[in-house]
């Protein structure tokens, strides 16, 4: 039998890596370097850690998720 990955697993997995990618430029990258569609600061040598831990905290619940799911479909 064949596996393939329902769309929403896709979506789910897009969306996790995503925010996970994310929150680890939020958390790394100063707010001044950041480029212009994530919201740069000018003069502003602080990380968003705030933001980035956020994204990490919503990221990971989301990639289990898309694994509980995936494994209940098979």
């Amino acid at each position: 039998m064949q596996r393939y990955l329902y769309p929403p697993v896709l979506f789910l997995i897009t969306v996790g890596l995503a925010l996970l990618a994310l929150g680890v430029v939020y958390v790394t990258v100063e707010c001044q370097a950041l480029p212009g569609f994530l919201g740069p600061s000018p003069g502003d040598t602080s990380p968003r850690t705030g933001l980035g831990v956020a994204a990490l905290a919503l990221g990971v619940p989301v990639l289990l998720a898309a694994v509980a799911i995936s494994r209940r479909r098979t």
